[in-house]
């Protein structure tokens, strides 16, 4: 388990590192200040959730900055948010939740309520709660425990990025990708342009995971746009 704690207050970060160890005894925390690099080291890091310790402002509201802060975040990873405020203002909470927050906590959290909070979010967000293993019609499949993929029956070894690009490909399987929301994801905020590197690694994942990689039967271009997976009737599936 790996939690990053984006905020100034030391005694928080600490506060939050002794109620997950109950649950976690393994735990890595890493903190963050409040800048933009917090974008690059989410990027680096892959935690498994980001703690936002929110800036309460002198008239009891939020500050902007913040709630932008998550829309950056959302932008390119899904990765579980939780703030964490004194203020008990309802629409901060609304807006929060409503831009891409998975909950909104006191610091004087129960400790109990606090690590089950986590749990259920983290249980929410993990890829196995979407299906430990999917099928493509048996062409293609993925099994998120191991992040082993196999290509009609014969595994395939997919370096890091072409795995990241497969399954967000997958999770958003029949809408199609833009080229900035997957290289952000895969590559990081700072990505978003380097059109021509997406190109390249799309056209290596395809020579892995494709009968015929000119003529692809499972990752589509809509040119100009993006990528998408866009399964038969039969579609993605759990074995039985």
């Amino acid at each position: 388990m790996k939690a990053l704690v984006i905020g100034q207050s030391q005694g928080l970060s600490q506060a939050v590192a002794s109620v997950l160890k109950v649950r976690w005894p393994d735990l890595t925390l890493v903190q963050a200040g409040e800048t933009g690099e917090n974008l690059g080291l989410i990027h680096r890091e892959q935690p498994d959730i980001v703690m936002f310790h929110f800036r309460e402002l002198s008239e009891g509201t939020s500050s902007a900055d913040d709630f932008e802060l998550i829309t950056r975040i959302r932008s390119f990873s899904d990765v579980p948010i939780v703030v964490i405020s004194q203020s008990d203002n309802v629409m901060d909470k609304v807006k929060a939740l409503e831009m891409g927050a998975d909950d909104w906590v006191s610091p004087s959290f129960v400790p109990m309520e606090f690590i089950a909070k986590v749990n259920a979010i983290v249980r929410r967000r993990s890829p196995s709660n979407r299906g430990a293993f999917l099928s493509l019609d048996g062409k293609l499949s993925i099994d998120y425990a191991t992040h082993q993929v196999c290509v009609s029956g014969k595994s395939v070894k997919l370096t890091p990025i072409q795995y990241r690009l497969l399954c967000h490909l997958i999770r958003n399987q029949g809408r199609v990708c833009s080229s900035t929301e997957l290289l952000q994801h895969v590559w990081g905020p700072n990505y978003g342009g380097e059109r021509e590197l997406l190109k390249l690694s799309v056209y290596r994942l395809r020579s892995k995971i494709e009968e015929d990689p000119s003529n692809p039967e499972i990752i589509f271009n809509e040119r100009g746009i993006g990528y998408v997976i866009r399964a038969s009737r039969a579609g993605w599936k759990r074995p039985l």
